[in-house]
């Protein structure tokens, strides 16, 4: 899609952490609204949030196809990290920024600018708007475009909500690929054996770049243990976490104690998300219950 878009990102937390939420509006440079989004988030800090709206936002702008794109934050953290002029200290914003990073590599042209808050208003307002349940999907641009002010329409809720389900834990991790080759490398069947099942080491095996594949099942696993909120422990063992494939998306299978924590958290599905690039590998796990 031609034409450059102006983003306006937001994300807050009522407790900080606690429940959160994030909001994005799209525009065109004239100003009009070409889509909007925006999330709930089950626990989360403000930073979290802020991270995990602009994260919604790149990930919209590479599957719509925008090339070329200013992102505005009221936060001049986020601001200033993803210009390169601070570091990023803490492990969980490193791991949202590291996935930021990689979406936004794929757009021709993007630009980071901070703002006042008054001029971030309609991202606030979808952010808040998440934190009550009220989740907006996106919308085609037409109608987008025509929709009244966020204060005054009504958001539909998500199926997820619809569903009388809410996420129950959310995870994400990222790896260095060039790690796992050289454990893969050193101890073979004996690290491939303990981390993986049978069918993940199969299928990956048999890629051109093994050692992509495995590092993002491993951070599947790694995102699933820290959704379900054991790591490794009680009873959660490697094995326990399995990416399976069915001609579709990659699929989450919990055997053993991954499977009783899950039941005993409420859970009825998950979500799962995996990507790399030559160097990294991330993969997110949302946990979905009553």
């Amino acid at each position: 899609m031609t034409g450059r878009v102006v983003v306006y990102i937001d994300g807050g937390s009522r407790g900080n952490p606690g429940s959160a939420g994030y909001g994005v509006s799209i525009e065109d440079e004239d100003g009009r609204v070409v889509d909007e989004l925006n999330g709930s988030i089950d626990m989360a800090t403000n930073n979290n949030a802020e991270y995990r709206g602009l994260i919604a936002a790149l990930e919209y702008l590479v599957a719509h196809d925008h090339r070329d794109a200013i992102v505005r934050s009221d936060s001049e953290l986020l601001t200033r990290q993803m210009r390169g002029e601070y570091r990023v200290r803490h492990p969980e914003l490193a791991v949202l920024h590291g996935r930021a990073g990689e979406l936004a590599s794929r757009l021709e042209r993007v630009r980071y600018e901070h703002v006042p808050r008054e001029r971030n208003r309609r991202a606030d307002a979808l952010a808040n708007a998440a934190m009550d349940g009220k989740v907006v999907l996106g919308k085609p641009p037409a109608q987008a475009a025509a929709m009244p002010p966020v204060d005054t329409a009504p958001s539909p809720l998500d199926a997820t909500a619809a569903r009388g389900e809410r996420v129950i834990g959310i995870g994400i991790d990222i790896e260095e690929i060039a790690r796992v080759e050289e454990l893969a490398s050193r101890y073979g069947d004996r690290f491939i054996g303990r981390i993986f099942t049978d069918g993940e080491s199969g299928y990956c095996l048999r890629r051109r770049t093994p050692a992509q594949h495995l590092t993002a099942r491993f951070s599947a696993k790694e995102a699933a243990m820290k959704a379900l909120g054991t790591g490794r422990a009680r009873g959660v063992l490697w094995r326990d976490v399995e990416v399976v494939r069915g001609g579709g998306p990659p699929q989450l299978k919990l055997h053993g104690g991954a499977s009783r924590r899950f039941e005993a958290l409420g859970g009825t599905r998950t979500l799962l998300t995996m990507t790399h690039s030559r160097q990294l590998a991330i993969a997110q796990v949302v946990l979905i219950g009553h």
